[in-house]
């Protein structure tokens, strides 16, 4: 017999159960006040919205109540009448269960995602309390995001709305893969709505399927549209749409799939092929209504188009993208432009508007585009001056010949400097096509000479001449004056090169800081404004400031051959030299071609006596001793494992070894092994 619930036992439920659901004291409310009664409930609803989590809140109160739950149908052999049956995923029983789960004269709790009941439960459901659960709101959302990360966070709580449309389950699923700072939920794979996805597929037929996939792709659309993409006539796309409705999958008014969520999750069930195939379709029938939309099946598309109206349509939308400060989307469009048919003139409107994107919002160019660009447009003799913004990109991301393809002359300037002349000149052998911008600036940057009339007479395209100007003043030692201020990320350089002229180690220090946490430790500017800051360390006596700065930016290791790092290697090589290691001083001096520092740093390993070791070091193999002297030298895991060009992993293994050998278990013990006798 049940136990009637005494007063004030559904509140407390209702509070108890709130740090397991959140926005469902409705639910509970009526799911408490039934299972105390005796009746059976039926709990419905859609993927995500926390049939699961009630259930167990229901097993709770049966317990409370005096009754015994039992969940699922394999123990319903030992279930009697004052056993609560819980069943979840009901919509999956066989005809089989579904029979056996109608002769149980029990109560029952029932869940699953169904709009109408399975044959043969029909009388079960209608004695039943129905407890339909329906999208949670704003609050209910806030309040995970605030349990989840102890903080309020009002854009990723509109994210996780937008995305889940109000699904619970989904939600928390969200919040189990992305951080506090997320700024996009899209194409984020959960294992929960693909397993959802899967079970739709095999009740439905192939007809709803084909129209829930084009409607992935699509994300809204009209009738026509639909089906023209799905490649079906009006009436069977209504249909099946009706079909997908009726299974909690989509939504009207507009025609869409319920939530962004399983929009993904649709969208990611499909094979690579038949995304593609349905991009392809939507973009040709979108083009014909012209939507502007067609743009993003376009660069969906792994493949070009082949179209010649492909280009066009990008490079608008990528306008667009640009003018609504959205970079990256543009930068998508216009590399999806790259690949469709282009004459010489449009590929050289995109490659400087794709140069001006990678320049200005500081969006790393991959060396491949840069590459077949850079050798049409050679060929066709510079059009529009479009090599000029291309060799300002491999300026500023430090590139060089080998990226672009362009062989090295045997004459010309220093070796570590050729390609810089090489990539700011439209060279073709020992020829210049053409009398680019820059050639005043690259001769300053050569000789050393006439760089302050560049800076005092600066061209429309300037960022190019700042650079070798500025650095053209600094290999003759002056101070940098720079009264000009560039466009977005092109200014990074400025600060770069205004760190040289810089006295106040915190001003130093505080716009190195400022570069490191906006911009790429892969650009150039990020390199030479390392190489101020290492100085002005060194000059004040802070190497171990500058140390950790490298180690920030990753400046440990080998660093890229690039002209810039030649800056950086000399400064690097000071700072070994101050920290007691002259052998990494050495490999550093000679590479940047110091040959000051080269004979400080032999003359600081002839001084320091060759340590007596113990016989310790018998035990070790030859790449051992070298990662020991390494590790005593103070070098940390990650910098032995760039220098050597293995993984950190490797290295620790090494490290696990010798431990072993020396007979210790940690790394502060190695100096009291090998150290010097």
């Amino acid at each position: 017999m049940v136990t009637p619930l005494r007063p004030g036992l559904v509140e407390a439920v209702v509070r108890q159960a709130g740090d397991v659901l959140v926005g469902r004291e409705r639910e509970i409310t009526v799911l408490t006040a039934a299972l105390g009664s005796g009746r059976s409930c039926v709990v419905s609803g859609a993927t995500g919205m926390g049939k699961s989590a009630l259930l167990s809140v229901a097993s709770s109160i049966a317990v409370r109540s005096g009754m015994r739950p039992v969940r699922g149908l394999r123990a319903l052999s030992g279930a009697d009448r004052h056993a609560l049956l819980v069943v979840d995923d009901v919509e999956q029983l066989s005809a089989g269960e579904v029979e056996r789960l109608a002769r149980f004269r029990g109560a029952v709790v029932l869940a699953g995602d169904f709009a109408f009941p399975p044959e043969g439960l029909a009388d079960l459901v209608a004695d039943a309390v129905r407890v339909p659960l329906r999208p949670v709101g704003a609050d209910a959302v806030a309040e995970l995001v605030r349990r989840r990360f102890d903080e309020d966070s009002p854009e990723l709580t509109a994210l996780c709305l937008e995305h889940s449309a109000g699904a619970p389950g989904v939600v928390s699923d969200v919040l189990d893969l992305v951080d506090f700072s997320a700024t996009s939920l899209r194409g984020l794979r959960l294992p929960r709505l693909l397993r959802a996805v899967r079970r739709h597929w095999q009740t439905l037929d192939a007809d709803a399927v084909g129209v829930a996939r084009a409607l992935a792709v699509l994300g809204n659309a009209s009738l026509d549209l639909l089906g023209e993409v799905a490649g079906m006539d009006s009436c069977d796309t209504l249909a099946a749409f009706e079909r997908l409705a009726d299974a909690r999958l989509v939504v009207g008014e507009p025609m869409r799939v319920r939530s962004p969520a399983l929009s993904d999750a649709i969208w990611q069930e499909m094979a690579p092929e038949l995304r593609e195939r349905l991009h392809r379709a939507a973009a040709t029938a979108m083009r014909r209504r012209a939507d502007p939309a067609v743009a993003e099946h376009l660069v969906a598309c792994a493949e070009p188009v082949g179209a010649r109206w492909a280009a066009p349509v990008l490079r608008t939308a990528a306008r667009l993208h640009r003018a609504a400060g959205r970079p990256e989307s543009a930068v998508r469009c216009l590399r999806a432009a790259l690949r469709e048919p282009l004459s010489v003139r449009v590929l050289a409107q995109v490659a400087v508007e794709l140069a001006q994107l990678h320049l200005r919002c500081g969006i790393a160019p991959r060396a491949d585009e840069l590459a077949r660009c850079w050798r049409r447009l050679s060929a066709a003799g510079n059009p529009d001056g479009a090599l000029d913004w291309l060799a300002a990109v491999v300026l500023d991301w430090q590139c060089d010949e080998d990226v672009l393809g362009v062989p090295a002359a045997d004459e010309g300037p220093p070796v570590s400097f050729r390609a810089v002349g090489l990539a700011m000149s439209p060279l073709s052998g020992r020829e210049i096509v053409g009398d680019p911008p820059v050639a005043p600036a690259l001769r300053a940057f050569w000789t050393g000479e006439g760089a302050e009339q560049v800076l005092a007479d600066l061209p429309e395209h300037a960022m190019p001449s700042v650079v070798l100007a500025g650095l053209g003043l600094l290999r003759g030692g002056c101070a940098v004056e720079l009264p000009v201020r560039l466009v977005g990320a092109e200014n990074d350089w400025v600060v770069a090169l205004e760190m040289w002229s810089c006295r106040d180690h915190a001003e130093v220090s505080r716009r190195m800081c400022d570069l490191a946490n906006r911009a790429s430790p892969l650009r150039g500017c990020v390199a030479l404004a390392a190489a101020a800051f290492v100085a002005s360390c060194l000059d004040s006596g802070r190497p171990g400031e500058a140390r950790e700065m490298l180690v920030r930016l990753g400046y440990t290791g080998t660093l890229s051959p690039a002209w810039v790092c030649t800056m950086l290697l000399h400064q690097r090589a000071r700072m070994h030299l101050a920290l007691g290691s002259p052998r990494a001083a050495l490999a550093d001096a000679e590479r940047a071609g110091a040959a000051d520092l080269v004979e400080l740093a032999r003359a600081a390993l002839e001084e320091r006596p060759a340590p007596v070791r113990c016989g310790a070091w018998a035990k070790l193999t030859p790449h051992e001793s070298r990662i020991v002297e390494l590790a005593l030298e103070g070098e940390t895991n990650r910098e032995i494992a760039t220098r050597f060009n293995v993984t950190q992993r490797a290295v620790e293994l090494h490290l696990t070894r010798v431990y072993r050998k020396a007979g210790i278990s940690r790394r502060v013990q190695l100096s009291s092994v090998f150290g010097p006798i």
